[in-house]
């Protein structure tokens, strides 16, 4: 329990091994704003993890834990080690909240809570198949989803609450995008995002390739996130060779300053199926650039109409038809400032509020 006025603490589960964004960068939006007397947040983590990205956050590390596995018996093997561990450490360190983010967690998580009877926070931050199995996890745990997209797909509409994921305050100051000077013949596009697979960097470049030359030549485009997969990496460079477009489609490697690479651009890509609640996308439109996105997941719910278009997920011809609309200046966009205001209530302040509200609940 809290002690009179001293900071509420919250562990977040998440075990990851990795430091590449997505929830961790939910949770440092979270930490950065916060105020201190407050809330303390720690974040645990597989003992592999390695940090690489700023601010810092505070860690505790477990053996067994993880976040994700393609193996589901893997995840099940971890589990009972990994919540022998959670307990040794919460009796050392006794945390007011348990808030679970990942779904090798949310397993750890309802054994600690059946074991202990002690209530648990799980946000789900993934389209899952299984869906009857987090049904079922939803009645056992507060389980938080963070769009009514992703209520509908797990059939949990009004059963669950609805927060969605955040990008930091500092999006929502200074200067916005510029619109795209009409007379410009380039149009400059940002990706940004791991290089992995489910990220689908490939299918843009099958898009850029079946742009006629004239359009392809008028186009730049810049993917900027770590390399988490070097395979695919190799997969899409092939492809970047094979159809010629080295001058047109470059991968940049991680990028610190991300938000100066999306004001110099006039668009954001986002090839993936079923963003849960792309942190990325809403970077973007708190800065006032436009998206271009696929008509799946949490996009749905993110991308307001004149905000940015949507394609049909993992259809390369629909993408480059929405290349094409822009290119030939057939698309209009709403204003910068209109689409800044689109996103403000997901801002990290904001949604920091609405967890604010279930946190104290379960002190």
């Amino acid at each position: 329990m809290a002690r009179e006025g001293a900071p509420t603490s919250i562990l977040h589960l998440v075990g990851d091994r990795e430091d590449a964004g997505g929830v961790l960068s939910v949770i440092r939006n979270l930490q950065e704003a916060s105020c201190p007397r407050e809330w303390r947040h720690a974040v645990w983590v597989h003992r592999d993890y390695r940090e690489t990205r700023t601010p810092a956050l505070d860690y505790r590390r477990a053996d067994s834990v993880l976040a994700e596995s393609s193996r589901h018996l893997d995840l099940l093997r971890r589990t009972f080690p990994a919540a022998r561990e959670l307990a040794a450490l919460l009796r050392a360190e006794p945390f007011d909240v348990l808030h679970a983010h990942s779904r090798g967690t949310l397993l750890v998580s309802l054994l600690h809570s059946m074991r202990t009877r002690r209530p648990v926070l799980f946000t789900n931050h993934n389209y899952a198949r299984r869906r009857g199995f987090y049904r079922w996890a939803a009645r056992r745990l507060r389980t938080v989803l963070l769009t009514p997209a992703m209520a509908r797909h797990y059939r949990l509409e009004g059963r669950t609450g609805i927060i969605s994921a955040c990008f930091a305050d500092g999006f929502l100051e200074g200067e916005t995008a510029r619109p795209r000077d009409p007379g410009r013949r380039t149009l400059r596009l940002c990706g940004s995002g791991s290089i992995i697979g489910w990220k689908k960097w490939d299918l843009l470049v099958e898009a850029v390739a079946r742009l006629p030359t004239a359009l392809q030549q008028r186009l730049e485009c810049r993917i900027r996130g770590p390399v988490l997969d070097r395979a695919f990496a190799r997969k899409v460079e092939s492809a970047i060779a094979r159809g010629g477009l080295a001058d047109r489609v470059r991968l940049c490697g991680p990028s610190p300053a991300i938000r100066a690479a999306l004001l110099e651009s006039d668009l954001l890509v986002l090839p993936s199926t079923d963003e849960p609640c792309s942190v990325a996308l809403m970077e973007a439109l708190a800065l006032g650039l436009p998206v271009i996105a696929s008509r799946s997941g949490g996009n749905t719910d993110i991308v307001g109409e004149g905000c940015g278009i949507l394609f049909e997920p993992d259809d390369p011809g629909s993408l480059r038809e929405c290349l094409e609309g822009v290119l030939e200046g057939r698309v209009r966009f709403r204003s910068p400032e209109s689409i800044r205001d689109s996103v403000r209530h997901r801002a990290a302040s904001r949604v920091l509020e609405d967890y604010g509200r279930l946190w104290r609940q379960m002190r």
